[in-house]
């Protein structure tokens, strides 16, 4: 029923948009100005999946979101041991992003902001390797425009991935590499999906979701940023107007709850992170190595913190874009003095999240059941 419903009742995802995105060409692919290629590339292997194994349209579209989350535990294993954590160490953060409520609750539907997580791992992973040999021009203007095909502000961390590698003219070079990309690929695009809009138009739907009240402010903005994104709290429930036709229609959210009030639980386990989380800003700081690395971090952090003080209701709904970020920041943790406090931290966190987060999704789907109950 989640992937199926049409509003946004599961904390104001587009489910039902994004399978149609990946299954039918003739749907209005209306949210390709701000996710530019998103239709043509998730088109092609759904598709391959529904003819290969013979099932439909929802389950072709959960086998790809599976092997997405697949991809995207591998890459960040693969990040950490190159800037340097060790391998129990790589796959202990690993098993963190994994358990993370960012995690737990979008890989479970299909959305846009697991590609997008994808990509931006993908361009650190690229900045790591060039720290310790040459990387081709190339392939930062695939990954540039990799980066900006899934979601335009992701585009960021592309750009911002070049400026730290290269000159700047050789850098503003590959950045058009990267947008003539998008521009040609879109061009095919359009040529297969009819209803396509122009990426990077704003149009009044997404003034809409500019300065919000209802994202409660910069505090409750920042606690869902650093803690609901890996420790999911009570979920509440709200009222919100549907575009269409102004009316209410009840929604699943986690903007103002207090950090903490999920269970005993995630109580501990929100002690616990901060503790990991300022040792990790620790060694971030005073470390030596991956200076390259280090910088993009904090600039994509810093980022995706500023676009979401201006921009969306639900910041956990865009988690799964920041949660690798944290997790590599905390990771940094092992890198210090404290490096075996940090260990340990993190076991205890794997534990308490994971009970946490999974209870909380039991109850979420339960609540989703009640609220679109006619």
């Amino acid at each position: 029923t989640v992937l199926s419903h049409e509003g946004d009742v599961w904390f104001e995802s587009d489910t039902r948009r994004v399978i149609n995105d990946m299954t039918n060409r003739s749907a209005n692919h209306w949210r390709t100005n701000t996710h530019p290629l998103f239709p043509l590339i998730t088109f092609i292997p759904t598709k391959l999946v529904m003819k290969v194994f013979k099932i439909k349209a929802v389950k072709a579209v959960m086998t790809i979101i599976a092997a997405l989350a697949s991809m995207w535990i591998s890459t960040l294993y693969v990040l950490l041991r190159i800037i340097g954590i060790r391998c129990f160490e790589a796959t202990l953060f690993s098993f963190l992003g994994i358990v993370s409520a960012a995690s737990i609750f979008w890989f479970a539907v299909p959305e846009t902001y697991a590609f997008g997580s994808l990509s931006i791992l993908i361009v650190l992973v690229i900045v790591a390797l060039s720290q310790e040999r040459e990387i081709s021009s190339i392939w930062y203007a695939i990954v540039s425009a990799l980066s900006l095909s899934f979601t335009v502000t992701n585009w960021s961390a592309g750009i911002v991935a070049t400026l730290v590698n290269f000159p700047w003219k050789k850098a503003l070079q590959i950045t058009i590499n990267a947008f003539c990309i998008v521009i040609v690929l879109w061009s095919v695009q359009r040529q297969f999906f009819s209803r396509v809009l122009y990426f990077g138009t704003i149009s009044s739907t997404e003034k809409r979701y500019i300065m919000r009240s209802e994202s409660g402010g910069t505090l409750n903005i920042a606690k869902s940023f650093l803690f609901h994104t890996m420790i999911m709290p009570a979920i509440q429930e709200r009222q919100k107007v549907r575009l269409r036709d102004n009316s209410f229609i009840p929604i699943m959210v986690t903007q103002t709850t207090r950090v903490g009030s999920g269970s005993l639980y995630c109580s501990a386990a929100a002690v616990v992170w901060s503790a990991i989380l300022g040792l990790g800003f620790w060694g971030f700081i005073f470390s030596k190595d991956n200076r390259r690395l280090r910088l993009v971090l904090a600039i994509s952090l810093l980022g995706q913190f500023m676009l979401h003080l201006l921009y969306g209701q639900e910041t956990f709904l865009y988690s799964l874009h920041f949660v690798p970020l944290l997790v590599v920041l905390a990771a940094f943790s092992t890198m210090t003095r404290a490096r075996l406090l940090a260990l340990t931290l993190t076991g205890i966190l794997i534990v308490l999240a994971a009970i946490n987060n999974f209870q909380q999704f039991d109850k979420a789907m339960v609540l989703f059941a009640e609220l679109t109950t006619p």
